[in-house]
Parts: C-alpha cells; structure tokens; sequence
C-alpha cells in the first residue's frame, strides 16, 4: 500500500513543461499587454508562449512601488479559480496574485517544475514584487509543485500548502500548511507538520471542510502570518495593521472551532500566538488562550489521536475491499463506513475515509485500464459511482470504459454526467485517444460546448 501511494504522490505532483535551447533562441518578440488593475488577466510567459498564467494586479498599486505576490498552483492547471477566488484579500493587502494555467496533475515532475520556473521568473522580471515577499501557494498536487519549486530556488521566502506536503522541509522559509479535518490528506498533514520542530515559521490551520481550496478567510490567515514573519520592505508599518485582522479572523473561527474541539481551538491559538509575538494582536489571542480548559484540551487530543488509529486500520480493511467485494456488497455495506450520527473526530475521520477510497478507486481505475483490464475497470469504476457519488471523475471513466465496449451512446451520456457532476476539462478530452471515434459526433460535440 505504502509503495501505491508513494507511486501516486509522484503522479501528482508533475505540471509543466520545458522549453528546449532551440525554442528559447528564437522565440518571437511578443507585444507588451496592458493589464488593468483590478481585473484578471491571461499572460504568457515571454520565453515560453504556451506556459499562460493568470494575473490579477488590486488597483490601488502605484507604478513606483513594490509588492509582495503569491504563486498559485492548481492539480487542474485553472489558474484563474485561485486568483478569483482570493482577488479580495489581494486589494485588501495589496498582493499580486498569480495563478499558473500551465502545471497540472499527471505530467513529468522535471517538466513541471521548469516550467513553474520559467513562470516564477517571468513575474519576477515583469513586476514591481518586493524580493523579500515572494510567496507560493498550491492546492493538492499543486502544493507538492509549491514546495518542491521552492526547495529549488532561494529567493521564494515562503509556502503556503493547501490538502499536501511539499517533499521535505522548506525551511528557513516560511510554512503554512492549510487541511481540511475532512479531507484524505490531513493526516498526511499533520504527520509533516510535526516533524517541523526546527523550522522558523511552520504551522497548521485546519478548517471544517474537504479536499478542497481553503476559503477565503482561512487563506488570508494563511498569508498574514507569512506576512507577519516577513515583513519585507513595502508594508513594514502595516504590519500591526495584519495583526489586528489576523486576530478578529481567528477569534471568530475559534467561536466554531470551539464546538468541534477545544483541541482544534488551542492549536489555532497557539499557532496565531507564535506569529503574531511582536505585533498588537497578541494579546487578545493570548487571553483568549488562557479561556480554553487545559484538562479539555488532554482529553480532546486523547480521543482524537485514538479515532485516528481505527481509521487507520479501517483504511487497510478498505483497500482489500475494492478488490475482493463486488458491487452489491459495497451498495449494502458502504454508508457504515463513511457515513455517521457522531459529530466531531468521527465525522471527519468518516469523511476522509470516503475521500482515502475514491482515491484507491480513480487508482485501481487508471491501472486495470494501461492494463487493457476492461473487465476489473467496469467493477472498479462502479464501486467509486458508489463510493464517491458527486465525483465527476467516476462518470469520465465510465466513458471513457463504455468507449473501449464500442457503446459510444452510453459514452456520451456518461460524459454528459460528468459535466453535470462538475467536469470542465475540454482539453483532456481532446487529449484523450480513447475518445477520438466519436469527436466529431454532433452530439459528443454538443456535451463538449457545455465545458
């Protein structure tokens, strides 16, 4: 299991590509593009036309100063759900934001960080970024791309992680991983993030959610404190300022943290505690502190570290069950696992085994078809329909399955549930040679235009 794992982490992490000599030498002169201050906008890397990012500049820059940028990383290679997602934290604290479009799960890790490179330069040498304020960020795959790009270059002075570890440590940069208590890969979180006894700044912040991009009010977190521990050069005086926010955000987090567990409270108080040290919100962050039961806190970690075990046997129990148990048994036997009445650490532990199954399931998936294995794709793509309902994966599989029976009208409707379940991907389909018989079909064609 270790070695699926460890073979599939590798799968996600890659996005990018290289542009050999050759094409670096005579790559044509491009026209410089005029970009509007508050709107985001598409820009191809110079020395690479096909390497496209997103870019959103807050409107109040002035032309003379220098400001800090955050770097994200998406597993689709949709570089504008970020930038979209967070533009109101950039104009509030006037960071650039940049999303790649060109990194994403699947390509050649080498590839991906070369072009993550290409894109890191290519912003450093267009805008005016205060060197001491460069930060990148990613989601899943795309934060293994984050922290692997900033293992490789010295002038990226922090990380922000959402749902995955970089490889190692990127210490003395800053670190902020960010996980939500539902999603399959906090564990994984939580395991790195105590091994960063060492490092500077290295923090987890949890929130009440899934494998998913962090909301907006977690991510700001996630950049003040960063921020708080580089003040850079621009915004050395507004750092009292960041404190003040950071601190009302988190006290109103804890008002639900406190709910699901007084653990979960503290960790979050201790974290913002140590970030914001010399700066004017400490002391409400550390009174609010002293509020919180210490004999809670023990017990809470108690109970959490030993839901944590039995979803770690439950995992190994899992896995052999989507080989040996056919469909009628996991249509019978599937809520006992990821669904509960419980609240608190059962009810995320639930739901990361949901998400821990739909992974080995797009898995075992993927290999039964590069082993032309029809027969264990069909199984195997109808336990993760059962397994993982909302997934618009399980529906692109199942087209892609019905495609190699030769039933190309079950095709279209299973790729047409798949846009309907969340697909977008137009690209991939184009890509995907399975689906070259029926591209020009009138009706394949119209489930594409609605991607």
């Amino acid at each position: 299991m270790r070695y699926l794992l460890f073979i599939l982490t590798l799968a996600l992490t890659a996005c990018g590509e290289s542009t050999d000599q050759s094409q670096t030498d005579s790559v044509p002169a491009q026209p410089e593009i005029v970009i509007t201050k508050g709107v985001t906008a598409l820009l191809s890397c110079k020395m690479d036309v096909t390497n496209t990012y997103e870019v959103y500049l807050p409107t109040t820059l002035s032309d003379t100063g220098v400001y800090p940028v955050v770097v994200f990383f998406s597993p689709q290679g949709d570089g504008k759900v970020p930038v979209e997602k967070y533009k109101a934290i950039a104009e509030e604290w006037e960071f650039i934001l940049v999303g790649s479009n060109y990194t994403k799960n699947g390509m050649d890790a080498n590839l991906a960080f070369s072009g993550g490179n290409n894109l890191l330069n290519d912003v450093l040498s267009r805008f005016n970024v205060d060197p001491a304020r460069v930060y990148l960020s990613g989601f899943s795959g795309g934060a293994r791309i984050a922290g692997g790009l900033a293992l490789q270059r010295m002038d990226v002075t922090g990380v922000i992680c959402c749902s995955a570890t970089p490889p190692e440590s990127v210490a003395p940069r800053g670190y902020v991983g960010i996980a939500g208590l539902g999603d399959m890969n906090y564990l994984e979180m939580k395991k790195f993030q105590a091994t960063q006894t060492g490092a500077t700044l290295s923090e987890l912040l949890v929130f009440d959610g899934k494998h998913e991009w962090p909301s907006p009010i977690v991510m700001e977190n996630a950049m003040l404190m960063i921020s708080l521990y580089q003040p850079g050069t621009a915004q050395s005086g507004d750092m009292n300022k960041m404190s003040d926010s950071l601190t009302a955000n988190v006290l109103k987090q804890c008002d639900t943290l406190s709910t699901i567990s007084c653990m979960l409270e503290d960790n979050l108080l201790a974290s913002v505690e140590r970030a914001e040290k010399n700066y004017s919100g400490s002391g409400a962050i550390s009174a609010r502190r002293k509020k919180v039961s210490s004999s809670c806190v023990k017990n809470d970690e108690q109970k959490w570290k030993d839901v944590e075990i039995e979803e770690s046997n439950l995992q190994t129990v899992l896995q052999e069950s989507i080989l040996s148990h056919d469909t009628i048994w996991w249509r019978d036997n599937a809520d006992s696992y990821f669904e509960t009445t419980k609240t608190g650490a059962e009810k995320f532990m639930r739901q990361r085994l949901r998400g821990y199954t739909s992974l080995l399931c797009y898995t075992y998936c993927n290999q039964a078809f590069s082993m032309n294995n029809v027969h264990a794709a069909e199984k195997l793509v109808k336990v993760y329909s059962i397994v993982d309902p909302t997934n618009n994966e399980w529906a692109y599989l199942q087209s892609g399955l019905y495609m190699r029976l030769n039933l190309t009208a079950d095709a279209i409707i299973s790729m047409n549930k798949a846009v309907e379940l969340g697909f977008h991907d137009r690209k991939r389909v184009e890509k995907d040679p399975v689906f070259a018989p029926v591209m020009n079909d009138p009706q394949f064609q119209q489930v594409l235009s609605k991607m």
